[in-house]
This record gives C-alpha cells, sequence and structure tokens, in this order.
C-alpha cells in the first residue's frame, strides 16, 4: 500500500495555498479598499498631499503582488491535487487488486465447502468385507460429513476491501473500494475511493465491466472535472480507447483515441495514441510539460486498466 507521504506532503501544499490566498487579501486590506483609494484632504489636513502621493506610488506594487500571490496559491493547490491524485491511482490500483484478492480466496472457500457437502450428501455402492471374509454390498459416502478437517462454511461474499491510516499530522489516508459480481462469479464493477480524512483532496474510480474486454472507468477529481476512459476489445487483445476529460461543469476541455494490443487477462496493455501530441515524447498521450508520468496501470495519469 503506498505511504501517501513519503514523497509528497498534500497538506502542507493545500496549508501553503489558503496561506498564500490569505497574504493577498490581507495586502488587499493594508491597501484600504474596503473605504476607497484615497484619503479626503479634511480627513488628513496637511499630510493629505503626502498620504495620497504615497498611495498612488504603491497602487501598482500592490496590485501586481496581489496578482503573484494568486497565481502562487493556485500552483500550490494544482500541484497539491495532482500529486495526490497520482499517488491515488496506484493506492486504488492496490485497494482494488486486495478486493479481487479476498473475493477470489473466498470464491475458492466456497467451492471447496460446496464440492464437500455434495460429496458428504451422495453414496455409491461398493464391495466390503465381513470378519469372516464374506463378501458384501454397502452404500458408501463419498465424503465423510462428520470429518473434522472437512472445509468450512465460507461466510458471507466480500463486497469490497477497506484501507484506513487514522496517524497523526497528514499521513491520515481512508481506501474504499466496492465491488460487485454477476451469478458466475465475474466481475461487474468496482467503485473506489482515496480521501485525506478531511483535508479536501478526494479520488473516485468507477469501473463498469461489461465483459472480460470491455469496460469504461469514469474518474472524479478532487475539483469536480472528469476523466472517462471506454475500452473496447475483441477475444484476440486488440482493441480501441477513448478518453474524454471534462471540467466541473461538464464541458468537454480534451479528447484521445488510442489503438491497444495485450488487452487479454495477465497481458499487458500497450497503446498507440492515434492524435499524438507534439510534445508528448512518452506516448500516452499526455502534454509531457504537465505529464505527472502514467503506470502500466494507468490510462492518463489517472484511472485504471484491466
Amino acid at each position: 500500500m503506498p505511504d501517501f507521504d513519503v514523497a509528497i506532503d498534500y497538506e502542507l501544499l493545500r496549508q501553503l495555498a489558503a496561506d498564500t490566498d490569505r497574504l493577498k487579501d490581507q495586502l488587499a486590506d493594508s491597501r484600504l479598499m474596503g473605504r476607497g483609494t484615497f484619503f479626503h484632504k479634511e480627513e488628513l489636513g496637511g499630510a493629505f498631499a503626502q498620504v495620497n502621493h504615497f498611495m498612488w506610488q504603491w497602487m501598482g506594487p500592490w496590485a501586481n503582488a496581489q496578482k503573484l500571490l494568486e497565481s502562487l496559491s493556485g500552483t500550490y493547490q494544482a500541484a497539491s491535487q495532482r500529486w495526490f491524485e497520482l499517488d491515488a491511482s496506484f493506492a486504488g490500483q492496490a485497494n482494488i487488486q486486495a478486493a479481487a484478492w479476498y473475493h477470489s480466496a473466498w470464491d475458492m472457500q466456497k467451492k471447496a465447502y460446496d464440492d464437500w457437502k455434495k460429496l458428504s450428501g451422495e453414496t455409491i455402492l461398493v464391495h466390503a468385507w465381513d470378519e469372516h471374509g464374506n463378501e458384501y454390498l454397502k452404500q458408501q459416502r463419498l465424503a465423510d460429513p462428520n470429518d473434522p478437517n472437512a472445509p468450512k462454511p465460507p461466510g458471507y461474499e466480500p463486497d469490497g476491501y477497506e484501507y484506513i491510516h487514522d496517524g497523526d499530522g497528514t499521513d491520515k489516508v481512508h481506501n474504499s473500494t466496492q465491488t460487485t459480481y454477476d451469478s458466475e462469479g465475474h466481475l461487474k464493477s468496482t467503485d473506489t475511493t482515496i480521501d485525506d480524512m478531511g483535508g479536501g483532496l478526494t479520488y473516485h474510480e468507477h469501473t463498469d465491466h461489461w465483459d472480460d474486454h470491455n469496460y469504461t472507468t469514469t474518474v472524479t477529481h478532487s475539483d469536480g472535472s472528469k476523466t472517462v476512459i471506454e475500452v473496447h476489445g475483441d477475444t484476440h487483445g486488440n482493441g480501441s480507447k477513448i478518453v474524454t476529460d471534462t471540467d466541473k461543469d461538464g464541458k468537454t476541455v480534451d479528447q484521445s483515441s488510442y489503438t491497444g494490443t495485450g488487452l487479454l487477462e495477465g497481458q499487458d496493455p500497450k497503446w498507440t495514441n492515434n492524435n499524438p501530441d507534439a510534445t508528448d515524447t512518452d506516448g500516452d498521450g499526455e502534454d509531457d510539460k504537465n505529464d505527472p508520468g502514467g503506470t502500466q496501470n494507468s490510462n492518463t495519469g489517472v484511472g485504471s486498466t484491466y
């Protein structure tokens, strides 16, 4: 499970953003914006000209400082969110894999228990001999219903996995994944949320599986924007992917399409951008100057492939 605060302190970045924004507001207060830009002559008497001259001299620098602080606050905020979501995508993958492992272990135990239960209720006709060596036929159960080493009941079907690290300071994190399976044990959906337990950073990823080669993943970012990944594959492991980014109001801001190979279970998917950007040197469809990097299990730096 990734440790969220080894390299990047997301809460510190968010606090810096808030403090910088507050300093910007304090600069506005120092300019007396709440009462008007300049004083009247009757308020200052003989100092009227000097004070207003001072105000004139500093209006530009104060305004410029405010703009710089606003920009710096936005940079801190964006960096905090971006690094958080990069780690959150990895943590989400770990959570989904843990949920799959628990369900797989439960499924194996259930099958073993069901098989034993079935066999312990069935008999076959076998040959046996008494103490005098006389042969006879008897009914023999296929499994001993009183066997102390018989498989145990599997209990309720697990519906996900949850991880909570409620540490001191800034290292709190809550990972939660919910899963659904059909009657034949095929994964139908995963719903994963990663949050810093009240710090304001949240990563949510929902995937619907139509079959082993077709699925749709929707990632909701901390700022309300979304990334939707639609994958359509065939039985040969070839397919296509469309990635659509929308802002917090649902307006499409970017869309990319890819051609892929190696989409079958157990393979390593390889995607080729159909409309590569000249600034994208690693081929993942992201402008490198804003690209935190991707992983084997990444769509565009966020999200999941299976």
